[in-house]
């Protein structure tokens, strides 16, 4: 069973906005940086550990585990609502230009928004339990064959 195209879209997507939201953990860092202060462990470890966190979940989102996909959905919903939220403060700004922000702006949630209704669909979900079974299966297939080799090999050589 193969993923359709559309799904891995969608799961790129979904870490490449994992990988927006981590990087924003950097802006601590660059003020103490600035000040000429000591950074704090804490600072230089949370965004390696953000860009751990984004790799597991695409690795997973690709796989279509039930938990990813999942986090997926709550994920893109979260980042469209504070997109939603966010838009009027900074395209109030000055040195922002009013048509292209907007544009940003509603290609991004529309992404997120097309992204969760896709993972959400009924159909997917059934495809995405199909397929994991049938991975778990050909992966349980492939270890059996190997344990069988293994034991031929062994009965050959006694």
């Amino acid at each position: 069973m193969k993923r359709p195209r559309i799904f891995c879209f969608v799961a790129s997507w979904c870490c490449f906005g994992l990988l927006v939201q981590g990087s924003s953990l950097t802006r601590p860092l660059r003020a103490y940086q600035a000040a000429g202060e000591p950074v704090p462990a804490l600072w230089t470890t949370l965004p390696l550990i953000a860009l751990g966190f984004a790799v597991w979940q695409a690795i997973g989102l690709f796989q279509m585990r039930r938990f990813n996909r999942w986090f997926a959905i709550v994920f893109l919903g979260c980042w469209a609502i504070f997109l939603i939220w966010k838009a009027p403060v900074a395209l109030r700004r000055p040195e922002v230009k009013l048509i292209p922000a907007t544009v940003l702006f509603c290609v991004l949630i529309a992404f997120n928004l097309l992204s969760v209704w896709y993972l959400s669909r009924r159909s997917f979900r059934e495809f995405a339990i199909q397929f994991v079974a049938e991975h778990d299966k050909e992966k349980h297939s492939r270890m059996m064959r190997k344990v069988a080799q293994k034991k031929i090999l062994d009965d050959i050589r006694s």
